[in-house]
């Protein structure tokens, strides 16, 4: 069955009218403006115009740019992949996702994990993609990306909630690349290069998978950080202890952030952002499984993410309600064994910084990223 959080949620909040396309045009010109912060293992910080004249730089060096998105024509195919659950021996279960891609491209491919509530959507937004879809704006540039539903969610299959841990979408993330490499799900297409990026609670899968099994070539984490610094007390005790724990004893799935009206505030800087994009979003919310809610308060990502040799881009919203910015140093530093770590922060935005109206920017920061680093992740 696939369930969503519609199945469960009450009436949808009245929300007061206002302006809400106030301000995305400044949002826009913020955007422009470079909060990035470099450093190598045991080297000094950048400012933020050296860092970015060193991408610009890096980027040259490495040759001519990719096609622009008037160039590349993109194509795109839902795919499935079939993977066990270690914590539930003995089963085959169905992911599914998009993958979207420059025709015939078979370089690089970004596996894009979603956080919590959220889908293959969030990545490849059904609404105004010219903005708002992560997936085309890179596949305009070069780069494939697979957007799946993680186990639980949305499209793939649906088995006990109280199964899918983050340590189980590890596992199966791993799998999933593997699968990627070698072109043996239903796509058929092997791709030399596989990155991850991942979202919130995504970014905790991406972090454990790298961590535990590597064979990937960057990792990008979003709007994610560690306690006790990098998380919002008062999130954590308005929402996370005496909401969503409690409601995952209740039931195998649940609804993440206790009604669509709190979710939107968390989720979103509502001063600036799209009033449409938001019920969009509420309206596509999925129920979240209760395992993922039990096991990510651990956070066990912080073990071996030490480990993570590969090049990290660690991107977080400087509104973000949950994970405050303000830690993203001390986050950074996390990734000790990445000589090549990033971190840009995305002005104005909240958590869900790719549904904001700053999207193409951030889009082009990631972008250059990875064209900065073509043996790790040449474009089409």
């Amino acid at each position: 069955m696939d369930l969503t959080a519609a199945d469960y949620r009450p009436p949808a909040c009245q929300r007061p009218a206002r302006d809400w396309g106030r301000g995305a045009q400044e949002m826009r010109q913020a955007a422009s403006n470079s909060s990035w912060r470099e450093s190598t293992k045991g080297g000094p910080m950048r400012s933020s115009r050296i860092a970015a004249s060193l991408l610009v730089l890096l980027a040259l060096a490495a040759g001519p740019a990719p096609a622009s998105a008037a160039e590349t024509t993109e194509t795109t195919e839902d795919v499935s992949f079939q993977v066990t659950n270690p914590l539930a021996p003995g089963s085959l279960y169905t992911v599914r996702g998009t993958l979207v891609r420059p025709a015939g491209c078979a370089s690089s491919v970004l596996l894009a994990q979603h956080g919590l509530s959220y889908g293959a959507w969030a990545w490849d937004f059904p609404l105004r993609p010219e903005t708002y879809s992560v997936a085309q704006a890179l596949g305009a540039r070069g780069y494939a990306v697979v957007a799946i539903d993680r186990l639980g969610y949305g499209a793939s299959d649906h088995p006990n909630g109280y199964t899918l841990t983050v340590e189980s979408y590890a596992d199966m993330t791993a799998q999933i690349v593997g699968q990627l490499r070698a072109g043996t799900y239903s796509a058929g297409v092997a791709f030399s290069h596989v990155g991850l990026i991942g979202h919130s609670a995504g970014s905790e899968v991406v972090e454990l998978a790298a961590g535990l099994y590597g064979g990937v070539d960057v990792v990008i984490p979003t709007a994610y950080e560690h306690a006790p610094a990098g998380i919002s007390t008062d999130w954590l005790v308005r929402e996370w202890v005496t909401g969503d724990v409690v409601r995952a004893s209740q039931s195998e799935y649940e609804y993440f952030e206790t009604d669509p009206g709190t979710r939107a505030a968390d989720m979103y800087n509502l001063e600036i952002a799209d009033l449409d994009v938001v019920a969009k979003d509420t309206e596509l919310a999925n129920l979240t499984p209760s395992g993922e809610i039990y096991s990510i308060s651990q956070q066990p990502s912080r073990a071996v993410m030490g480990s993570i040799a590969v090049p990290v881009l660690l991107v977080l919203a400087e509104q973000d309600a949950l994970f405050p910015s303000a830690a993203a140093q001390d986050e950074l530093a996390l990734f000790g064994s990445a000589a090549d770590r990033s971190v840009y922060v995305v002005p104005q935005a909240g958590h869900s910084f790719m549904l904001h109206p700053s999207a193409p920017g951030t889009n082009d920061v990631i972008a250059d990223w990875l064209a900065a680093r073509p043996g790790a992740m040449p474009a089409c």
